[in-house]
């Protein structure tokens, strides 16, 4: 309730303060706080990602989760008072990591075909994706496609 009730007040919400009237340390509300209205969305744009908002989620996770203490989402979403989802996805793209869903490399084919550089491409993708890691896993997945249809006894027709 008290966190409710502060950002109902202010639309922000002072940790310490809420720690203080609870009798948890910030960590423990931070990690139970269910109320999250007007949480923010957080999806990767090349032309308006933040490296200030970066540094305090990544700030927030490593002075706060240490391996091999699990990173708890809940309370770097209420931390950042954004989405939790886009908390997750995002703290995988710092770190390089990267979904490879049909749609993310249809786009990789899509830029390649229009000439853009594989360093360009990773940086259409993420922030921190390395272009060597895009020419892999396309060559990886051209080679599926090509050796699959074989496997199974059909031609592969281009």
């Amino acid at each position: 309730h008290a966190v409710k009730k502060q950002y109902t007040q202010n639309q922000s919400v002072d940790w310490a303060r809420v720690s203080e009237s609870v009798g948890l340390s910030e960590r423990e509300c931070l990690e139970a706080n269910q109320f999250g209205d007007g949480k923010a969305r957080w999806i990767y744009d090349p032309d308006t990602f933040s490296w200030d908002m970066a540094n305090r989620m990544t700030a927030f996770i490593e002075t706060n989760y240490s391996p091999p203490l699990p990173v708890n989402y809940t309370a770097v979403s209420n931390y950042m008072w954004i989405e939790p989802d886009d908390c997750f996805k995002m703290a995988g793209l710092l770190r390089g990591e990267m979904m490879w869903t049909k749609d993310v490399l249809a786009k990789v084919v899509e830029l390649r075909g229009q000439g853009m550089m594989y360093k360009d491409i990773a940086r259409q993708l993420s922030p921190n994706l390395a272009a060597n890691k895009i020419n892999y896993v396309k060559e990886r997945m051209l080679m599926r496609l090509h050796t699959l249809p074989t496997k199974l006894g059909c031609k592969l027709r281009m």
